[in-house]
């Protein structure tokens, strides 16, 4: 129970008394009945002084009680022979019979009358009023009234019902009283009342809190870490200051973008868990979360408080993220890539806004580059949007097609190019080639190309090839020059070195090369090879 309280040093309560006898001064009473009124008290007072006197200093009246602890430490026990006030000790019992009695980790030893001691079992807690005695050297306590009373259980619940909005001070003040039994006594149902009692002066300091004291409850959090109290609690004030921060932050202006993302970036130090993403997140959870994110923590389990810490990420790297989105998608690709780098849980967000991203590089196709269109093709195209793909190179192509015809040759040979490589027309591609031919029928690459494609010059005109080897095409077996149908590029090389000229074009089959040996003219060396799309290397097919 509580300390005992200490007893005035009797020596300066007789000098006090003997200051007040031997004064001269006569007491002012204007009649007998003040002055005998004042003599009783003066009498009354030297009683007192005289009964303090004989009291050995450090001992407490009847009325307070001891605990064993605090017994213990008022050792030696001398002291208390002769004194005329009783002591009360308040304990466990230990042990008894045979009349004597021991309290719990006490080392006094009691004499007991064994009728006291039928109401009495072991570990009860009971109060003992007596006092010290030498029996044959040996000191012991004499037990005049031995009285069962309620375990320290059972005298904390009574003290908490009577704290009726109680301060925190006066449930830390119960903590305290119950934790120090606790430890002393090894007993961990007491501590957990301690605990109890600690977490009402943190509830209660809670409840005093503004709803946008973010410092407050970290404080409070602190305090649940030095009493060592659950984790649980301490995690819930850290998450709700945490969130205050977050909300405080977005209502400011202007918006300060780099704090969001340092705020974000700097979770995980109270959160664990925060940077790491989710393989399997639980969605309905995370719509709680953000619905309300302080009382779905709460109520949320520790395994799912680790994913809540990943999902309050994931909400305010978002919100960044997303702030200054533009409306017509334009810098869609970029946030589609932020958002799977740094919250990849959020797949489908990033495919939204790289769709929104895909419709705007479509409506404004004009302005791409050429390795642009070709990413947006493949893009729309992966994506099951052929005819989309189609169209947009098609509008791409369109838009400079009547620059580049007055290129001359250079701008048929890049509209030839782009029909058969882009948009995979070869008609319109040969046309171009043949008007390129027209203007110059002594122009190699313009030549090189058609042929590239199966196309020869007969009759004044470029004809497609018969199926099959040429005419007047020499064997394998007989050609002079060891080349036979088959024959990869790598012999090729080996064999004829590498070429004057090698011409590249993309078809239905796959890839045709030209190549070319010797100088201009009619003994000039053309050889024809194609790669499938499952082979290694190109093959001659022609020469």
């Amino acid at each position: 129970m509580d300390a005992v309280r200490q007893t005035p040093d009797p020596r300066s309560l007789t000098a006090t008394y003997l200051r007040v006898a031997s004064s001269r001064s006569p007491i002012p009473c204007p009649a007998n009945r003040e002055l005998s009124r004042h003599r009783i008290s003066l009498w009354s007072l030297l009683g007192l002084l005289v009964m303090a006197a004989a009291t050995p200093a450090g001992v407490a009246a009847a009325e307070t009680v001891w605990t064993v602890e605090k017994l213990n430490d008022t050792k030696p026990w001398d002291r208390f022979l002769d004194s005329p006030l009783a002591i009360r000790v308040e304990g466990r019992v230990g042990g008894f019979g045979g009349g004597q009695l021991r309290l719990l980790r006490c080392d006094a030893k009691f004499i007991v009358d064994s009728q006291k001691l039928r109401n009495v079992i072991p570990k009860s807690t009971i109060e003992l009023t007596g006092r010290f005695r030498k029996v044959d050297s040996k000191l012991e306590f004499a037990v005049e009234e031995l009285r069962v009373v309620p375990g320290y259980v059972e005298q904390f619940e009574s003290r908490a019902a009577r704290l009726k909005r109680a301060t925190s001070a006066e449930w830390n003040e119960l903590g305290d009283w119950i934790a120090a039994l606790g430890r002393f006594y090894e007993d961990a149902d007491l501590l957990k009342k301690g605990d109890e009692a600690y977490l009402k002066a943190i509830e209660t300091d809670h409840a005093s809190l503004k709803p946008d004291d973010a410092a407050g409850r970290f404080e409070l959090a602190a305090k649940v870490d030095e009493r060592k109290l659950p984790a649980r609690r301490k995690m819930e004030l850290l998450h709700e200051g945490l969130q205050i921060q977050w909300q405080t932050m977005q209502k400011a202006t202007p918006v300060d973008l780099a704090t969001w993302q340092d705020f974000a970036e700097k979770l995980g130090d109270p959160l664990p868990g925060t940077t790491t993403p989710l393989t399997s997140p639980n969605r309905d959870l995370q719509k709680r979360y953000e619905l309300d994110p302080v009382a779905t923590y709460r109520k949320a389990t520790d395994e799912q408080r680790s994913q809540l810490h990943r999902f309050f990420f994931i909400s305010a790297t978002r919100k960044r993220l997303l702030h200054d989105a533009s409306l017509d998608g334009r810098d869609g690709e970029r946030i589609a890539e932020q958002i799977l780098e740094l919250i990849p849980e959020e797949s489908e967000l990033a495919e939204v806004h790289r769709r929104q991203s895909l419709a705007y590089r479509v409506l404004h196709v004009e302005s791409a580059t050429r390795s642009e269109i070709e990413d947006l093709a493949t893009q729309l195209r992966e994506r099951k949007q052929q005819e989309t793909a189609d169209q947009a190179l098609l509008k791409w192509v369109k838009s400079h097609e009547s620059r580049l015809k007055g290129d001359g040759i250079v701008g048929l040979l890049q509209l030839s190019e782009e029909y058969l490589t882009l948009l995979r027309k070869e008609s319109e591609a040969v046309e171009y080639l043949s008007d390129a031919h027209r203007i110059d029928p002594g122009y190699e690459e313009v030549k090189s190309r058609l042929a590239a494609l199966g196309y020869e010059w007969r009759n004044s005109r470029w004809v497609k090839s018969v199926p099959g080897r040429p005419a007047g095409v020499t064997t394998p077996e007989a050609s002079p020059t060891g080349i036979y149908l088959g024959m990869t590029s790598t012999a090729l090389r080996e064999m004829l070195g590498e070429p004057r000229s090698l011409t590249r074009a993309i078809t239905s089959r796959g890839i045709t090369e030209v190549w070319s040996y010797g100088p201009p003219g009619n003994s000039r060396l053309v050889i024809r090879l194609e790669k499938k799309s499952n082979s290694q290397e190109p093959k001659v097919t022609n020469f």
